[in-house]
């Protein structure tokens, strides 16, 4: 769907331009783009499928080119109109194709329905769905797990390449992380005894590990290197110092799939659960939710 919104727009363009236009100039409606500019354009579409970052880095690579070569700033002297409005409205575009609503996010069938389908904390850009588990151990104790289970929409890169490094990435940098977790958050603070957890005032620190994990069952069917990303939960309120008291760790784990969209595997479990030294990559609801992709 994002990527017929880029098409329909030049196509629009192209037929609005050419219909206003008489001049035998612009006869050749490829030509007024100047020298390659409508060949570029069409690789920038196509390299938003295959290329790693898609337009956050297709889009800075030819604007230098460009600026780079003579014949390119002669050309977008003489093209300067049309080359801008394409450019400004392929922003606009690729920026509204991150509302696209995506499908429902993997839900293995061993977890049974989810706590939640919904979450009002998450932001509204770009869209995505996310189901929520609370799982609670039969002997009670510090066992317990929040699971989700996220399916968001890509909106600068159609091709799964290189898809997980750079959304996680980008979510550090912009601190993504904070509003989807909120909810997690929330539920682990139901079910603690020991100590309350306010969610103002919690902060992840990323935690030094390897950044993929080889997941391997036979029975499952599932033998992938996943990205992954491990966290400290601390609290703020609790600790007394400025970096605040762990309470816990975050687990993510990114898959990506054509036409920009991510599965998200979110697993929180508060300190003190043994899963933490004996189990960190929480292998078994890994296992039963890449099994169902």
């Amino acid at each position: 769907m994002p990527s017929l919104f880029l098409v329909a727009f030049v196509g629009v363009f192209v037929y609005v331009t050419n219909r206003k236009d008489s001049d035998d100039t612009h006869d050749n409606w490829k030509e007024m783009f100047g020298p390659m500019g409508f060949q570029a354009l069409i690789i920038t579409l196509i390299l938003m499928w295959i290329f790693p970052g898609g337009i956050l880095l297709v889009g800075p690579i030819f604007l230098v080119l460009s600026i780079l070569s003579p014949a390119g700033r002669i050309a977008w002297r003489e093209y300067r109109q049309p080359r801008s409005i394409v450019s400004l409205g392929l922003v606009v575009m690729i920026f509204l194709g991150g509302f696209t609503p995506v499908s429902e996010p993997t839900s293995p069938s061993e977890w049974g329905p989810p706590l939640f389908t919904e979450n009002p904390n998450a932001p509204i850009y770009p869209s995505g769905e996310q189901y929520t588990w609370l799982m609670l151990p039969e002997s009670g104790g510090l066992d317990i797990e929040i699971v989700q289970s996220l399916r968001l929409r890509l909106p600068y890169q159609y091709g799964p390449i290189g898809a997980e490094y750079s959304a996680l990435t980008l979510a550090s940098l912009l601190n993504m992380e904070q509003g989807r977790l909120n909810q997690a958050i929330e539920l682990l603070d139901q079910e603690l005894s020991g100590f309350r957890l306010d969610v103002e005032d919690m902060i992840l620190e990323p935690i030094m590990a390897e950044e993929t994990h080889r997941y391997s069952s036979t029975s499952a069917g599932v033998d992938l290197d996943v990205n992954v990303r491990l966290y400290e939960l601390r609290s703020l309120s609790i600790g007394s110092t400025e970096d605040g008291l762990k309470v816990g760790e975050v687990l993510c784990l990114v898959t990506s799939n054509w036409g920009g969209t991510l599965d998200v595997l979110v697993i929180v479990r508060p300190i003190g659960h043994p899963g933490l030294v004996g189990d960190r990559y929480a292998e078994s609801y890994a296992l039963e939710w890449l099994a169902t992709q």
